[in-house]
């Protein structure tokens, strides 16, 4: 017995219509299912780990990292390597790319055993992630020549928005460094930090800090603590300088 005993009409029904959606053609359907196929059903059906998509998996993560710091590096031109590592390891963890495979409706896809099908497997993240790295895997393959921008055409069509709007997402990497990276790559001079005023009672203060960069204020920022206000401050000089949008 192989996968291809398991592509029933309805199956290919789904593959196809799923194909048309998203600008795909299989000449290998088998390949196409097998980026769905869960080793839960492999093992539960004798199939063979060969027969799950884990090693499509592996393939597709190398494609999905590519794809991802090929995109930042023309994009972020501004960040350092550091804050482009930190930017595209948000990107590619399961809960983000869980995400993406639930917008290609890839619940309705995932071949799974009897036992994971119960508890749930077709939501779970890591599930989800691994399946959609599979396809991108099985799309480099099915595509020979061409495999590696097909995918990649694949994911940036669906997602650059999303993915582009990671750096809108400051609160996963601190501001202050980010700041302090950048001026320590133009020299060896240091943003300074500066409490300018604070307002309100004692125990319910606003502290407004300014950032300065070689004696030019760059940004401002306010807060209940001089803590939160300066990485805000660092935050609108990140701004100013064009290095978030």
């Amino acid at each position: 017995m192989s996968i291809s005993d398991f592509l029933t009409d309805e199956r290919l029904k789904k593959l196809e219509t799923f194909q048309q959606q998203y600008d795909l053609n299989f000449s290998n359907i088998n390949l196409l299912n097998q980026a769905f196929c869960h080793t839960s059903f492999t093992n539960e059906n004798n199939l063979g780990i060969e027969n799950s998509y884990e090693r499509l998996e592996f393939l597709g993560d190398a494609v999905l990292k590519l794809a991802i710091s090929s995109l930042f590096y023309k994009d972020f031109q501004n960040y350092q390597e550091g804050n482009l590592t930190k930017l595209r390891a948000e990107i590619v963890s399961d809960k983000n790319i869980s995400n993406y495979a639930r917008k290609l409706n890839f619940e309705n896809l995932i071949l799974l055993g009897k036992n994971e099908k119960k508890l749930g497997g077709a939501k779970k993240e890591s599930i989800l992630a691994c399946a959609f790295e599979a396809l991108l895997g099985a799309i480099y393959l099915e595509y020979k020549e061409e495999g590696y921008k097909k995918a990649s055409n694949f994911l940036i069509k669906n997602f650059k928005d999303e993915i582009l709007s990671i750096n809108q997402k400051i609160n996963i990497l601190n501001p202050k460094a980010i700041l302090q990276e950048y001026t320590q790559g133009i020299s060896k001079e240091l943003p300074e930090y500066k409490l300018i005023k604070e307002e309100g009672k004692e125990h319910e203060k606003t502290f407004y800090i300014e950032v300065s960069y070689k004696n030019k204020i760059i940004g401002r920022g306010f807060a209940k603590n001089t803590k939160e206000a300066s990485q805000n401050a660092a935050k609108d000089a990140l701004i100013n300088l064009g290095i978030l949008k």
